[in-house]
């Protein structure tokens, strides 16, 4: 039933002169390339910037906007600190032995035409989370706190890789 719907709501859009497009990007048009330093790292965790840098530069060659490049022939730069990592308790059994930690990382980020001079996004105190599972639960197996760094950073990338190319 739903296609019917779409393909007549496609064809007023047609017919009414009706542009609309899934590209909303705010990079001005000069700005082609990125560079991705190494964050400063506020936090008690150490090895948290080289794997951010690693995961946006990935994301960066994957996602095809922005070439990464050195900051010394970059357009653009996406740069910040890690301020604060945090690890807590997410679930305990019964007997209150922890089954999952939470990890989230809280990062100062900011993108900068590095052409103009001039700050094109910026954001004071951004967090990601994710949970790891430190026993085995529900037939899941025991997991590294790397592995639950890992996801906190993967959402993280997702975020700024998003605010910088999209927009949002």
């Amino acid at each position: 039933m739903m296609r019917p719907r779409l393909g007549l709501l496609a064809l007023l859009a047609i017919s009414c002169g009706c542009a609309y497009g899934f590209s909303s990007s705010i990079l001005p048009g000069h700005i082609k390339t990125v560079a991705v330093p190494l964050m400063e790292n506020q936090s008690v965790r150490g090895g948290l910037s080289a794997a951010l840098a690693d995961s946006l530069v990935e994301a960066f060659i994957r996602n095809h906007t922005l070439t990464v490049v050195p900051e010394r022939s970059a357009d653009s730069v996406l740069d910040g600190t890690i301020l604060e990592y945090r690890r807590e308790p997410f679930t305990v059994d019964a007997s209150e032995n922890v089954q999952e930690y939470k990890v989230e990382i809280f990062v100062r980020a900011q993108f900068v035409d590095l052409r103009k001079n001039k700050v094109i996004w910026e954001e004071e105190r951004i967090s990601q989370w994710a949970t790891y599972n430190f026993s085995e639960v529900g037939g899941q197996p025991a997991e590294t706190e790397e592995q639950g760094i890992g996801r906190a950073l993967a959402k993280l990338t997702a975020d700024f890789l998003n605010r910088t190319v999209e927009g949002w």
